[in-house]
C-alpha cells in the first residue's frame, strides 16, 4: 500500500491527481468525462480529496468511475438505470457487469496507473464497442446499423455541414460508400466512435495495407515480414490521431518517408527494391483521398470512419494496438506458461513470463516466429479467453432493464416503420 497515514504525498495528489491519471487511458479513446463528484469531503478539508466519481460518455454509452483514495479501490459500472431519453437509442452501458479493481497492491502510481490501463483494454473499454444481437433479433440488424450510423457519423458531419452530407459521401464514389458500407455490415456490429488508436489501424489498413499498391508486391516479403510492416505502419501513424482529428500531413510523413524501417532494422525500400516508388505512389493517392473527406465532411466524421474501419472483427479489429490484441497475446502467454509449452530458448531469453508478455503485447515484432507464440495465440483466440472479444455488448442484456415494461421506442421512421422496434429485444 503507498497510501498510509504518514505517507509525505499531499491529498491532492492521492485523490484528483491520481483518479485523473487512472482515467487517462479512458479520455485517450475518445471517452468524454462529463461530471466530476468528490463525495464526501469533511468540512476543513481540501475540497475534492474525499471519495471522487467520474461520468463518461462516448456515443451514447455512459460509465461511471468511482475512485476511493483510502480503499484504493477502482470500480467502473452502468449509471443508466432509470435515465429518461429522448435520442433514438436510449442511454447504454458497455459493460454487462462492474468493473471492480483493488489496486492496493501496486507499489507505484505508475504501477496502478498500468494496472487500470490493461483491464479497461480487457474490458473493451479502449476499442470501439461492438454488438452483439441475440438469434431472434437478427433480423433488426439493418435497423439498428442506420441508427448508430444517424447518431454518430451523421451526427458528426451535420455539426459541420449545413447538410447531412449525402451527396458530398456519393461524390466521394462508389468505392468509398462500398467500404464504409462493409464496415457497417461486419459482425458482431461496430459503434463508430471516435478512438484515435482504432482509427490509427484503419489508416494503416487502408492506406497501407488494402487500397494501396502493396499486395501487387507481396512477393518480395514473407508473412511474418508482413506483419511486422504493418505493425510498423500502425506505430508511425499513432502520434498523429488525436481525438480531435487526425494530423494528415504528419501521417503522410510517416508512411512515406524512402527510409522507413522495420522493428528488425530492415529497410522498406531494400525489401521491396524496384517495387517500393509505385506502393509510396500508392499511399500519396490514398492519404490524398482521405484528406479531402476530412475537408468535405469533417475530421470528427473521418475520425469515426476510421475508428469503425479499424474496428472490424473479421480482420483488423484483432490488429496490434487494439485492446483485444494485447488482452490475447497476454492470455496466450500466461496458458503456455501454465502449461509449460514456452520454448526453452524464450524462457531462456525471458525468464520472466510477465516481461514476455508485455513484450508480446507491446512490441511482437520484436519476436522470432518461434518466439510470437502463434498458436497459443490463435488456440486462445479460438476458444474464447475471454468467450467473445473485449466490448462485445450484449444489446438484450443492455436494453432489457430491469422495470422497463414497454418497447423502447423512438418514433416513426419515414416509411412508418417503428424506428425504435430495434431495441425490443425482450
Amino acid at each position: 500500500m503507498d497510501s498510509t497515514p504518514d505517507s509525505p504525498l499531499s491529498p491532492h495528489v492521492l485523490g484528483p491527481q491520481l483518479i485523473a491519471r487512472l482515467t487517462a487511458p479512458l479520455r485517450q479513446a475518445g471517452w468524454t468525462q462529463d461530471e466530476t463528484w468528490y463525495e464526501g469531503d469533511e468540512e476543513g478539508e481540501e475540497p475534492g480529496t474525499g471519495p471522487a466519481c467520474l461520468e463518461f460518455s462516448r456515443s451514447n454509452f455512459h460509465i461511471a468511475v468511482t475512485w476511493d483514495p483510502t480503499g484504493t479501490r477502482l470500480t467502473v459500472e452502468d449509471q443508466t438505470d432509470g435515465w429518461d431519453w429522448c435520442e433514438s437509442l436510449p442511454p447504454l452501458c458497455p459493460l454487462d457487469e462492474p468493473l471492480d479493481l483493488d489496486l492496493g497492491g501496486h507499489a507505484t502510481h505508475a504501477a496502478k496507473a498500468e494496472a487500470a490501463r490493461r483491464a479497461f483494454a480487457e474490458a473493451g473499454l479502449l476499442d470501439a464497442t461492438r454488438i452483439h444481437l441475440p438469434e431472434n433479433a437478427r433480423a433488426l440488424h439493418r435497423d439498428l446499423v442506420l441508427l448508430l450510423w444517424a447518431d454518430t457519423v451523421n451526427d458528426a458531419i451535420s455539426r459541420y455541414r449545413s447538410d447531412d452530407g449525402d451527396a458530398a459521401i456519393k461524390d466521394l464514389g462508389e468505392e468509398f460508400s462500398w467500404r464504409m458500407g462493409s464496415g457497417t455490415r461486419t459482425y458482431p456490429l461496430v459503434v463508430a466512435d471516435p478512438v484515435p488508436s482504432a482509427a490509427a489501424r484503419g489508416i494503416a489498413e487502408w492506406c497501407w495495407r488494402r487500397e494501396s499498391d502493396v499486395e501487387q508486391w507481396h512477393f518480395k516479403i514473407d508473412d511474418l515480414g508482413m506483419a511486422r510492416a504493418n505493425i510498423a505502419a500502425t506505430r508511425a501513424v499513432l502520434p498523429h490521431v488525436h481525438p480531435e482529428g487526425i494530423d494528415w500531413p504528419a501521417v503522410r510523413l510517416a508512411l512515406t518517408q524512402p527510409a522507413r524501417r522495420l522493428a528488425d532494422g530492415r529497410a522498406l525500400a531494400d525489401i521491396f527494391e524496384e517495387g517500393w516508388t509505385p506502393v509510396l505512389a500508392s499511399i500519396h493517392r490514398q492519404i490524398d483521398f482521405w484528406q479531402q473527406a476530412d475537408d468535405t465532411l469533417g475530421p470528427e466524421a473521418v475520425l469515426r470512419m476510421l475508428a469503425m474501419h479499424g474496428s472490424r472483427t473479421e480482420f483488423i479489429g484483432q490488429w496490434w494496438g487494439s485492446g483485444w490484441y494485447e488482452t490475447a497475446a497476454r492470455r496466450a502467454v500466461a496458458r503456455a506458461a501454465d502449461n509449460g509449452t514456452l520454448p526453452a530458448e524464450v524462457t531462456e531469453l525471458f525468464p520472466d513470463t510477465g516481461r514476455l508478455a508485455d513484450t508480446a503485447a507491446a512490441h511482437p515484432d520484436l519476436l522470432d516466429r518461434e518466439d510470437a507464440l502463434a498458436a497459443e495465440y490463435r488456440q486462445v483466440a479460438v476458444v474464447g479467453a475471454p468467450d467473445v472479444p473485449p466490448g462485445l455488448v450484449a444489446v438484450d442484456s443492455v436494453l432489457a432493464r430491469p422495470g422497463r415494461s414497454e418497447p423502447l421506442r423512438a418514433g416513426e421512421d419515414e416509411q412508418g416503420g417503428s424506428a425504435g422496434a430495434v431495441v425490443r429485444l425482450w
